[in-house]
């Protein structure tokens, strides 16, 4: 991951004319001439002053010129140096809260809740919309259900504190009448509601270990084939909800097939996207808004994208992740507030 750059390596006046170099392109899309930023100082500083600066800071890796007599574009360097000059972030504006609230209002359950957020954050910043719910290895398990299918087939139902619900079909080499499974759903509720499913695995582990069972023959082997798939399961995944991949299109080199292909292969492949998203997550994740721009993103189909993501809190636990994927060349503040916004309401929503 790329190192990244401490708020007090520039100057003053090379911070102020950097953060306006970097806001006008993000606007305007277009490379930025010294003309353009000494009007924006109220003209402070003449052009011949700005252009010194730039090629300082095209020298210091801030900056790029993409032709001799034009302006300057800012480098990812120069991306990670605004982002970490924004400060705490705004509240979206009220129209956009009252969408919001009201969109979420129609969501009943912890997975509406997740796939509207991911439609929403798509639809207010433009951008690719993301929400994982929590994985496995934070789940903790309220209700368990066993359910009959086909011969040699059960339905295993996990039903989460925080509501969400994970299906998983094991297979037994045992018949099991439908009372049998009751019983069975019963016995682990009581005994691991509260649990994580790791915290249940070791356990079941333990008691099978152990002469004297608390329950029958038929029990024990059920709980065996089940503690085995929790075994087998990844911990690490979770629901992912995807929204808006298409908003990436205008943001492409479309003559690149190759790398367009790879792009949206990534989004096809959701194990792959939920590894890049939780390398997003740093020490201070808990704390707020994260951002993680580029090659910080340690994935080379990712070169020219940002990822603005934040933690669903609420209840001393998680809910999940939920973010945007777009350009660089992004509306930051927008973004930022977004994602906080709905990161915190989703939180208190699904933990309710």
């Amino acid at each position: 991951m790329a190192e990244r750059l401490r708020v007090g390596e520039l100057d003053a006046r090379g911070g102020e004319i950097l953060r306006l170099i970097v806001g006008e392109y993000i606007r305007s899309g277009e490379p930025v001439g010294s003309r353009t930023i000494s009007k924006a100082m109220n003209r402070r500083l003449s052009p011949a002053t700005i252009r010194n600066i730039m090629a300082d800071l095209e020298e210091a890796g801030y900056l790029s010129q993409p032709h001799t007599s034009a302006g300057r574009i800012p480098s990812e360097k120069a991306y990670r140096y605004y982002v970490d000059c924004l400060g705490s972030s705004r509240r979206p504006a009220p129209s956009a809260e009252k969408y919001i609230r009201t969109r979420l209002a129609a969501a009943h359950t912890p997975e509406e809740v997740m796939s509207t957020a991911s439609c929403l954050l798509s639809d207010i910043s433009n951008n690719v919309g993301v929400v994982v719910s929590a994985p496995i290895d934070v789940s903790v398990l309220q209700h368990i259900e066993f359910i009959r299918l086909d011969e040699g087939k059960l339905l295993v139902i996990l039903v989460s504190q925080t509501g969400s619900v994970e299906q998983k079909v094991i297979h037994v080499d045992e018949a099991y009448s439908q009372d049998e499974l009751v019983r069975a759903g019963n016995y682990l509720v009581e005994r691991f509601s509260g649990c994580t499913l790791p915290e249940i695995r070791r356990e079941l582990v333990l008691l099978m270990r152990q002469e004297r069972m608390q329950y029958d023959t038929m029990l024990r082997r059920l709980l065996a084939t089940w503690s085995d798939a929790l075994d087998e399961a990844d911990p690490s995944a979770g629901s992912v909800y995807l929204h808006g991949t298409g908003n990436i299109l205008p943001n492409l080199d479309l003559s690149d097939v190759a790398r367009m292909q790879e792009l949206f292969r990534m989004f096809e492949e959701k194990g792959r996207l939920v590894k890049i998203l939780n390398g997003c997550l740093g020490p201070d994740s808990a704390d707020g808004v994260q951002i993680t721009i580029g090659s910080e993103l340690g994935d080379p189909c990712m070169r020219g994208f940002t990822v603005i993501g934040a933690l669903c809190p609420g209840g001393g636990a998680t809910a999940g992740f939920m973010g945007i994927i777009g350009p660089t060349r992004m509306e930051y503040r927008k973004g930022i507030s977004v994602v906080s916004y709905l990161a915190n309401l989703c939180g208190r929503m699904i933990h309710a």
